[in-house]
């Protein structure tokens, strides 16, 4: 053999097409262990097909089940809180920034109602509005008309998610545009106008008379999750069906305990009579006797009680509604202690992680609501201003720079974290500025309000001190033989 033959290539032995399968990725294959039905349909064909009954199912569980009950809620204080979202107007004039912060504060009062269309919620009380409906329906239709009447120009409506007509498409509209659920598309696939089919009392009407609305009239929330994706899809989409079945499972839990609590049996003819209780049988010749908590009938003559077995609740069921609990919550992006008010079994290290994760996902929320909506409002509340001379129009666009905050939270060991924070100082790896934004604070306000203090502190002559100076051991022993000598 001559030495090139060594490095000649061979010709690939023959494969037949079980070899090419067994080689194939496994996460693909199917087999009698593993069926896995996939759907091959684009995004928004899967959303024309179950849109309807899964945004039904979510509203409903937001009514029903106690678990999303208390979901929205946490939300509800967690994200939006008390206070609302803040401004701070960073308009490059000084002079404005006060005068915008008091008007936006008046805008957003409940007593001057100019937020919502009805006149019936606040600033904080709508934006409750739109987050719960974000989160329920998975997306929200916000529409704007302008009031002449008011001082803040436009007023605002939650549309039902339902009436942007999600029966109505149209594959080609010409030059380029569609209909996708209820939304027009240009050929950019920018939005250029929404088909609203208001109904009268129930969905069954969703294909009637469409009114079209163009699309500066309305902001259209959501999180696109696909690339091609047309509209928004409930956040408790993944958990629907385990909600589902954990509230049928509960209920038949509950059920059976409540029978368990009761004197539950059957009355059997031992044949030694002729039985003194066969005139009140029913049409179906059984005797049905009402049975209550705590009540032990005596048997009649001639009939043997013969009393059931009932082992439900089992012992198992408080660990299993736990684990699919944990699986939910995971799901939503909550621990499970938070969302399920289960403190049971918590540690300060796992309470404090926990904590940490569910401010991180509150916090991600607030900023999508403040770059997809609040950051929206104001611009049309700073024209409103310029519309009705509250600013001049040449200082429109200077007052336009701005910054919201939402609630802000505690430490969660402040003796920790504030000494980890005067380190942090020390080495000079924050300042003042940013901690005070991160915990929702305007320094111009702070550092005002801490010349009003010591105004109030100068007309009374007492010193003025930002902080108490507390002297060392060795300080305070000096101190005190001074004293004394």
């Amino acid at each position: 053999m001559k030495l090139f033959d060594l490095f000649r290539r061979k010709k690939p032995a023959k494969t037949n097409s079980l070899d090419l399968y067994l080689r194939s990725f496994a996460a693909a294959n199917n087999n009698r262990l593993i069926d896995w039905a996939l759907s091959y349909s684009k995004i928004n064909a899967d959303l024309k097909r179950d849109y309807i009954a899964m945004t039904l199912r979510a509203r409903d569980l937001a009514r029903n089940n106690e678990f999303v009950i208390g979901y929205l809620e946490n939300l509800r204080r967690n994200v939006v809180g008390s206070e609302g979202f803040t401004l701070q107007s960073k308009a490059k004039d000084s002079k404005f920034r006060a005068d915008i912060e008091s008007l936006w504060r008046e805008y957003n009062s409940r007593i001057g109602a100019f937020v919502s269309m009805d006149e019936h919620q606040s600033g904080r009380d709508f934006d409750v509005l739109v987050l719960r409906t974000l989160i329920i329906d998975g997306e929200v239709f916000i529409r704007r008309i302008f009031d002449p009447a008011s001082r803040f120009g436009y007023r605002y409506e939650v549309l039902d998610s339902l009436e942007i007509s999600p029966l109505y498409n149209v594959e080609d509209a010409g030059d380029g545009e569609r209909v996708v659920m209820g939304v027009r598309y240009d050929c950019r696939g920018r939005e250029k106008s929404f088909y609203l089919c208001q109904s009268k009392g129930d969905y069954y009407t969703l294909s009637g008379v469409r009114e079209e609305i163009p699309a500066a009239d309305i902001l259209h929330i959501f999180r696109k999750k696909f690339s091609d994706q047309a509209r928004g899809y409930t956040e408790l989409a993944g958990i629907i069906p385990n909600l589902g079945q954990m509230d049928a499972y509960k209920e038949a839990e509950i059920v059976h305990a409540r029978i368990q609590a009761c004197a539950m049996g059957v009355w059997e003819w031992n044949g030694q009579s002729a039985g003194d209780l066969i005139d009140e049988v029913d049409d179906k010749g059984e005797f049905i006797r009402e049975i209550k908590p705590g009540i032990f009938p005596v048997a009649p003559k001639g009939y043997t009680a013969k009393f059931l077995q009932n082992t439900s609740p089992n012992n198992q069921f408080g660990v299993f509604w736990k684990n699919m609990l944990r699986s939910i919550a995971n799901a939503l992006g909550i621990s499970y202690n938070k969302a399920a008010g289960d403190y049971e079994a918590v540690n300060y290290s796992s309470l404090r992680e926990a904590t940490l994760e569910d401010r991180a996902s509150f916090e991600e929320l607030q900023r999508f609501l403040i770059e997809n909506w609040k950051s929206f409002q104001f611009a049309d509340f700073i024209r409103a201003l310029a519309m009705n001379e509250f600013i001049p129009v040449a200082k429109m666009t200077d007052c336009l720079p701005h910054k919201f905050f939402g609630r802000r939270f505690p430490w969660v060991d402040p003796v920790k974290e504030i000494s980890a924070k005067e380190k942090e100082y020390d080495l000079l790896l924050t300042d003042p500025l940013t901690e005070l934004e991160t915990r929702g604070i305007d320094p111009d306000e702070l550092l005002d309000r801490w010349g009003q203090w010591q105004d109030k502190l100068n007309k009374r002559s007492i010193p003025f001190m930002v902080r108490p100076s507390i002297p060392s051991p060795d300080q305070a022993e000096n101190n005190h033989n001074q004293e004394l000598s």
